[in-house]
């Protein structure tokens, strides 16, 4: 596993940009990274240690794209979907709009059902 302490942009589920030094790795155009909330809590003093599971967030928007129950699931997830020209998109709203939304969608759907994804939380 390469995850390396960098700063990152991450956008949370009421669309607020938060900016984060933790753990995390680019995989253009996604970064795989832990829990935001677990970070926080560890920075806190509240937890000693990381769970396993691991968020896949777009790295142009900060939209985070699904949660992950290991590393290798997560990367995993990334190199099948990491090649479509939708990810090119800068902003959430243009991701959102883009003409190949709904194909995409079926697949990353259909990727983290296979994968074991967990709920963004």
């Amino acid at each position: 596993m390469s995850l390396e302490i960098q700063t990152i942009n991450v956008m949370t589920k009421g669309y607020e940009k938060l900016v984060c030094t933790m753990p995390a790795e680019h995989i253009y155009p996604f970064i795989i990274h832990r829990s935001v909330q677990e970070h926080l809590e560890k920075k806190a003093g509240e937890r000693t240690r990381y769970s396993r599971k691991h968020i896949v967030t777009h790295l142009l928007s900060g939209a985070q794209v699904g949660v992950f129950p290991s590393y290798e699931n997560a990367r995993m997830f990334v190199s099948k979907i990491k090649h479509k020209p939708i990810w090119l998109m800068p902003t959430y709203d243009l991701l959102t709009s883009h003409p190949d939304i709904g194909k995409v969608g079926r697949l990353v759907r259909r990727l983290k059902a296979d994968l074991g994804m967990e709920e963004l939380g």
